[in-house]
């Protein structure tokens, strides 16, 4: 009797184990299709003006990334940004303005391929793009007039002490005095705010508690597991055997 329920308490347990370590795995996949869906790519939204989803000196919220956002302003000063990616894999060096707002802040714009020289725009501008987040590492060794990176903490300065967060990326722009010129603006798809490293993580997780749970399934029937079972009985066998033998002694 002894022996048939601990037979049973430890078949149990290995099928509470094998139960526990593939709902492990669902648990981890499950997460990775969650971060899948909330890192994917959304149709873009109305375009929204830059001073409602971020503010000047914070940094840029995870809503606004991507965003299509419109800003009225001056440009004040104007940078080259060397060796940037641009349309795939393609390096250029592009036309970055800071944008000087109505509200007396400021933002770093992205107008396109950078001109040599680099026009001259003194009217008041009009501008729609797509808001990126700082780049933080550096592209190239620079020059004076130029950026390593398009970060807004590089400008910051008595001039400009307050700026928004990230940089947008030109769509359209209209020179209110009705100046023309003629700028190539760059693509500016949406960016991926997965992170890859954590969706392979969980999936990874997945493989390795299914793989311990099949690991578990199958272990009874290894050889090596009989055999072990086997000598455990011999073993269990001989002390009854001894315990016998003491109990005659014991009688005598």
């Amino acid at each position: 009797m002894k022996k048939f329920g601990r037979t049973a308490a430890i078949a149990i347990i290995w099928v509470l184990l094998i139960f526990i370590l593939i709902q492990l795995g669902f648990w981890q996949l499950h997460r990775a299709q969650a971060l899948n869906e909330a890192t994917a790519p959304t149709p873009d939204q109305p375009v929204i003006a830059l001073t409602e989803v971020a503010s000047a000196g914070m940094n840029l919220p995870i809503k606004a990334v991507n965003r299509i956002v419109s800003a009225t302003g001056v440009y004040e000063k104007s940078f080259i940004a060397r060796d940037q990616k641009v349309n795939g894999e393609q390096l250029a060096d592009l036309d970055v303005r800071i944008l000087r707002l109505e509200n007396k802040f400021s933002v770093l714009v992205v107008r396109g391929i950078a001109d040599n020289p680099l026009p001259s725009i003194s009217s008041k501008v009009d501008i729609v793009g797509r808001i990126y987040p700082r780049q933080n590492v550096d592209r190239a060794f620079i020059k004076p007039g130029e950026l390593s990176r398009i970060d807004p903490a590089l400008i910051v300065s008595k001039q400009f002490p307050f700026l928004y967060d990230g940089y947008i990326v030109l769509k359209s722009e209209k020179i209110l005095d009705g100046t023309q010129l003629a700028t190539e603006l760059i693509q500016s798809p949406q960016i991926s705010q997965r992170v890859a490293g954590f969706y392979w993580q969980h999936i990874s997780y997945v493989v390795v508690w299914w793989f311990m749970a099949v690991l578990l399934l199958v272990l009874p029937f290894f050889p090596q597991m009989r055999q072990r079972s086997y000598i455990s009985i011999a073993a269990e066998q001989k002390v009854k055997e001894k315990t016998k033998a003491k109990k005659k002694v014991s009688k005598k």
